[in-house]
């Protein structure tokens, strides 16, 4: 099979960091890339690899700082429990409220040594 060019690599990893950004698991990018592309499970997480570094490079250009990151990873749990609630998945509520706690660190299962809240 020919090697890919530089241009279609970087349309890969671009491609890659969508996926992840949308919500895809590292399995899912990497049978996407097997699939569609046709490379190997070693290439993929090759691939897979440097989409994370160009995301974790484009936050570090921005400058986001933890309270924003906070923010937005609230928001976005805001966004998914809504999105289940509309479709009827208490199960999905109930997760996306439990990462919300483990952010924010809202419920008696916070307490620092695990002790019930008074």
């Amino acid at each position: 099979m020919a090697r890919a060019t530089a241009a279609i690599i970087a349309e890969r990893i671009d491609t890659l960091q969508q996926k992840i950004l949308e919500g895809a698991s590292n399995t899912v990018c990497i049978a996407y890339a097997r699939r569609e592309w046709g490379v190997s499970r070693a290439q993929g997480y090759r691939l897979l690899k440097r989409a994370w570094q160009q995301i974790a490079e484009d936050v570090d250009r921005v400058g986001i700082d933890r309270r924003e990151m906070l923010s937005w990873a609230i928001h976005q749990l805001q966004s998914a429990a809504g999105l289940a609630l509309s479709q009827k998945n208490p199960g999905a509520v109930v997760g996306a409220i439990r990462e919300m706690d483990a952010l924010l660190g809202l419920g008696a299962s916070s307490n620092a040594r695990g002790q019930r809240c008074r």
